[in-house]
């Protein structure tokens, strides 16, 4: 009885929070940048940059397959003011605002805005041009239309 009435004091003081399933938060140490439940405001919902995230499983083929395009899109943005972001959505809760329903689900969320599903294709070139296209400023390296912008020497 004594835990419970612990318990309900805690509670009442507001000192408990929700339970919520998340991996530990990882290191960043790659072109994408890892997302848990325990990170993800900080890290997508009040970001200051677009976010284009994808909710995957370990087991999913079409997300294993996807892997080395997607780390080739967060090398490409590296410079841009949008984040590409990855979540596994088996070990992690997802918030309800990203209607994850199979895998690989991507979302495009641009910075200040709601979570729109991203449904192109899943090609570089294709993120790329979405990417240019929605982009809340344009792009450093690319015009609107995922054009490359000629560098000066």
């Amino acid at each position: 009885m004594e835990n419970f009435e612990t318990f309900l004091t805690q509670l009442s003081a507001g000192e408990l929070e929700p339970y919520l399933k998340s991996e530990a938060v990882p290191t960043q140490d790659g072109p994408v940048t890892v997302a848990v439940a325990k990170n993800f405001d900080e890290v997508v919902t009040n970001s200051e940059k677009d976010i284009l995230i994808e909710f995957y499983a370990p087991w999913c083929g079409h997300c294993k397959k996807l892997a080395p395009t997607y780390d080739e899109l967060g090398e490409a943005m590296k410079d841009e003011n949008v984040a590409i972001v990855k979540m596994d959505a088996t070990a992690n809760d997802v918030p309800p605002s990203f209607n994850v329903r199979g895998f690989p689900t991507i979302f495009w969320k641009p910075a200040g805005g709601s979570p729109v599903s991203y449904n192109g294709g899943r090609e570089l070139d294709d993120f790329i041009k979405y990417i240019a296209k929605e982009a809340t400023t344009e792009l450093k390296g690319w015009d609107r239309k995922g054009k490359a912008k000629k560098t000066e020497l």
